[in-house]
């Protein structure tokens, strides 16, 4: 995928609750057996068999040593803040607790603390 500066992003953005069963941009047909066999709902709260798998293949892609997925983007902006301030304090000498995270005025990112 590009940004609109054609950069490449990769993004994987699939809340819990968006499956074939509430919307999607394809026609999948209305909860269609085929499809409904293959998907689970998951959530990082439980165990499942696949995130193991998961994780080895996008560290291996972009040669990072760990990966953190997110369940939502309210999570994944909280935690971009919380390694912004983290990464300040170790790489850049910022006194501990005196890190600032500038806001954008207008932007929506969750109800979460970090954010609001």
């Amino acid at each position: 995928m590009l940004s609109a500066y054609s950069c490449g992003v990769f993004h994987l953005r699939c809340p819990v609750t968006h499956t074939p069963f509430s919307h999607s941009a394809v026609n999948q047909g209305h909860c269609h057996p085929r499809i409904a066999g293959k998907l689970t709902l998951s959530s990082r709260a439980f165990y499942n068999s696949v995130f193991g798998r998961f994780a080895q293949a996008v560290t291996d892609m972009f040669g990072y040593d760990m990966v953190l997925p997110m369940n939502t983007g309210a999570e994944a902006v909280e935690t971009a803040l919380k390694l912004a301030r983290k990464w300040a304090y170790m790489k850049k000498g910022v006194p501990e607790g005196r890190a600032v995270v500038l806001s954008v005025e207008g932007n929506f990112h969750g109800r979460t603390i970090g954010v609001i």
